[in-house]
């Protein structure tokens, strides 16, 4: 009876629509048609792009995206802009002024010790940093004074050593793993909810650490969850080196907005994760605000979807864990918390090492090997010198490689 009626309704619709159109001509009808199609297509493709846009720069990143574009559309703004351009790249190439007198080739004569009176010379134009430039370079004091020239003695004693060749520099080795277990050691490395399997590598910055802890997750994420087209969530406020990452190792990244106390958002992060998403961000602090992120909310959100949470610490490392102690209400950050699976942090900012220092810690040494053989020896050339010659591709060679940082850090 339910069909009959249904059946029924329908002709009645079917004969009143082509009474109503009957007065128009098939071609119009047609045309009609396809401009529709043509208009939901588009529509379509421009939610689509806006979607897109604000998943991946986020809300503001967006509007000042399209803030931009309608600028430049307005009389005088494309002027506008350019001169304010201008004006940044007039800033940012003001050191280097008299550029004409700088050097372009070799010398036809070795300069011999001259060379350092030429170089303390052009020195003098640098600005007096010294404990004035939070941001840039954090060590205070004098090069002749104090920790100042500690660093400076340490540092000469290895410039001309080779890590790749641990058999020669035996001690090298040894000091990298003693900074990464000293540093994992007030990161909670010690105690039991981290689990007891902390390990790492130095690099050579903040943004190097970002880079190995992002592609590790990448290459675990596809080696346990067969992930392909991995994508990664961070805040608004997280550091650039995330875009980088995501630039490399062909990570789509979006982005969440951060909630009025200027953390990370967790319930719009949350509303990004997908079947493709293999990490959070968080910061502790962060960059451009200085706060910390929720570290223990967004753990419960990486547990929850068996996903991996990164822990930037680049500029909190050697301060959060210090004014814990001293009382200050420091919510959890570090491998206390269950779902954090990595960490970088900073030596050369609030450490006070030499420019060019950072480490970077995984929970487990499960998250650090990377499972895809890299091929055969003949497909490039050996991580170690010499080692294609026994040893039959370059997966070995990683296997190896992997042993041995498992074996000192």
């Amino acid at each position: 009876m339910a069909t009959e009626s249904l059946n029924f309704s329908f002709q009645g619709l079917r004969r009143s629509l082509n009474v109503s159109l009957s007065q128009y001509e098939p071609v119009l009808l047609v045309l009609a048609s396809v401009a529709t199609w043509i208009a939901l297509s588009v529509t379509s493709s421009t939610l689509g792009a806006v979607y897109g846009s604000f998943s991946e720069k986020g809300f503001i990143g967006s509007i000042s995206s399209l803030a931009v574009k309608l600028i430049r559309l307005l009389p005088g703004g494309a002027k506008y802009l350019n001169k304010e351009q201008k004006k940044v790249m007039d800033k940012l190439t003001s050191g280097t002024k008299g550029k004409e007198l700088w050097a372009t080739e070799l010398p036809k004569q070795g300069l011999g010790p001259q060379v350092i009176e030429r170089m303390l010379e052009i020195k003098k134009q640098d600005k007096p940093w010294e404990g004035r430039c939070s941001g840039a370079v954090y060590i205070g004091g004098t090069e002749t004074e104090g920790h100042f020239r500690l660093v400076n003695e340490a540092y000469c004693m290895f410039a001309h050593t080779n890590p790749l060749h641990p058999d020669v520099w035996p001690s090298i080795p040894r000091f990298e793993s003693e900074v990464v277990n000293m540093t994992a050691s007030f990161l909670g490395s010690k105690l039991q909810a981290s689990g007891g399997m902390v390990c790492g590598n130095m690099t050579s910055g903040g943004t190097e650490s970002i880079l190995m802890a992002v592609k590790t997750t990448r290459d675990y994420m596809k080696a346990s969850r067969g992930i392909t087209a991995p994508e990664m969530i961070i805040a608004e406020s997280a550091h650039s080196a995330y875009d980088k990452a995501a630039q490399y190792f062909q990570i789509k990244l979006r982005r969440a907005p951060v909630a009025d106390d200027l953390r990370a958002d967790v319930k719009a992060m949350k509303r990004l994760i997908n079947k493709n998403t293999i990490m959070l961000v968080a910061s502790s602090p962060g960059f451009p605000h200085g706060v910390i992120d929720p570290i223990e909310e967004l753990s419960a959100l990486a547990l929850q979807y068996n996903i991996c949470l990164h822990v930037d610490l680049c500029l909190g490392g050697f301060v959060l864990p210090f004014a814990k102690k001293l009382g200050y209400p420091i919510p959890p950050f570090d491998f206390r918390v269950a779902g954090v699976t990595s960490i970088s942090v900073d030596v050369h900012k609030y450490g006070l090492g030499p420019k060019g220092t950072s480490v970077v810690l995984y929970r487990n040494h499960e998250l650090r090997k990377v499972r895809d053989n890299p091929g055969k020896y003949e497909d490039g050339m050996a991580p170690i010198y010499g080692a294609g010659a026994t040893l039959p591709d370059r997966g070995t060679i990683r296997d190896i490689l992997v042993d041995y940082m498992d074996s000192t850090c």
